[in-house]
């Protein structure tokens, strides 16, 4: 089986705010949502997700992290006329790089500072991975399958490109699919003593693809998007936003706790386009996995030059990670701004950049949003450790 596969709804809550109205405005409008936090820099969700139509009490006992899991779903669900807890084998999929990992700290902190009986049961629970996607299950009442995703910075786009594939191959009629990740100061000092991070005041900050650029700003949020089989949408009359032409997932294992190596970069963008069947003069932008980092931006550049040929001196190429920062689902993230590049027509320029490298020699878009339609856009996404996933969308009915 090979069905189609249509994006037919989107939700977020990020540092630019809630909801996927404030979330397009942002990156057309080329913002930043950095801030000082120490001697780094980074993007944080500054709204609060209210409980909305869950309970209180539920709401209450959710960990950080699938609060804003279950408001990006949510979002996506009703964006795609679907109602939370209406039944069916609705699935779900779920990228994350920190889930679990501010509760655990907590719980563990606890247990050997004060002993097992001030340890509270109710924190149990979300000290796991796979807690945004188990909770977004029960609160929304989805019966389908529930799978959690973890490859680092390329988190939210493996979770929809698997979750296309479960579309594709007929396991499921509807998926929602995404990433969601929180903050962590741990992976923050990490990351800075690993001299990752940019360091400095958030308007100095260079930008992905930027000339002087020297590191990355961590971030935070949820993005999610609804999947749906073509003849599943077109029985309920759904508009679909995009569709999903092609993925691809591979390894490329570079230097340890490092960036993935050039040539499985390369083969990840080939082989999604080559299961879309477009060649390279027919994609129309590429949103990048680049977040600022002197390595990635350039490594990331040399396998979209090897993959798309000297049409990708043509391309223009944006990131969404000027704006909204580095995570797990920050990819989801650039997928949803995709899909909604595709629907309306634009491509985002890449936040925070004045100057990009000449010496990438890439056609990097800034400054101002570029109006024109798309009749495809490729979403790339890079982890640490050699997880590359590349996804290809397509306007509808094409």
């Amino acid at each position: 089986m090979n069905r189609r596969v249509m994006i037919t709804g989107g939700g977020s809550i990020g540092p630019l705010g809630s909801g996927v109205d404030a979330l397009v405005e942002g990156v057309v409008a080329g913002r930043t949502a950095l801030e000082r936090c120490g001697r780094i820099c980074a993007a944080r969700v500054r709204e609060t997700a209210g409980s909305g139509p869950f309970h209180p009490n539920v709401w209450r006992r959710l960990d950080r992290c699938s609060r804003l899991a279950a408001t990006a779903a949510l979002e996506a669900l009703e964006r795609a006329g679907l109602r939370a807890g209406a039944g069916g084998a609705v699935g779900l999929v779920t990228g994350t790089m920190t889930a679990g990992v501010a509760s655990l700290t907590a719980f563990l902190t606890t247990l050997f500072e004060e002993g097992p009986a001030s340890v509270s049961p109710l924190l149990f629970p979300v000290t796991v991975p796979n807690a945004p996607a188990s909770q977004c299950s029960l609160l929304l009442g989805l019966r389908g399958p529930s799978l959690t995703v973890s490859q680092m910075e390329a988190s939210g786009l493996a979770a929809v490109a698997t979750a296309a594939g479960l579309v594709r191959d007929g396991v499921c009629d509807v998926v929602l699919a995404g990433g969601a990740d929180e903050r962590v100061p741990e992976f923050e000092a990490a990351w800075d003593r690993l001299h990752l991070l940019f360091r400095g005041d958030p308007d100095d900050f260079p930008g992905p693809f930027g000339r002087g650029r020297r590191g990355f700003v961590p971030g935070e949020g949820a993005s999610f998007v609804v999947l749906e089989s073509r003849e599943a949408a077109a029985r309920r009359g759904a508009v679909a936003w995009a569709e999903i032409l092609g993925e691809s997932m591979t390894h490329a294992p570079g230097p340890v706790h490092r960036w993935p190596a050039e040539p499985g970069i390369a083969a990840a963008i080939g082989s999604a386009m080559a299961q879309a069947r477009l060649g390279p003069e027919e994609i129309g932008c590429v949103v990048a996995g680049a977040n600022g980092s002197r390595v990635l931006d350039a490594v990331e550049t040399r396998a979209i030059l090897r993959a798309l040929g000297p049409a990708a001196r043509r391309i223009p190429v944006t990131s969404v990670k000027g704006g909204t920062g580095e995570s797990g689902s920050a990819s989801s993230c650039a997928l949803l701004v995709a899909a909604c590049s595709v629907r309306q027509g634009f491509i985002p320029p890449v936040a925070g950049v004045v100057q990009p490298d000449a010496e990438l020699g890439l056609n990097i878009v800034v400054g101002n949003a570029r109006r024109e339609p798309l009749p495809s856009v490729l979403v790339n996404a890079l982890g640490t450790g050699g997880s590359c996933a590349t996804v290809v969308l397509g306007r509808p009915g094409v």
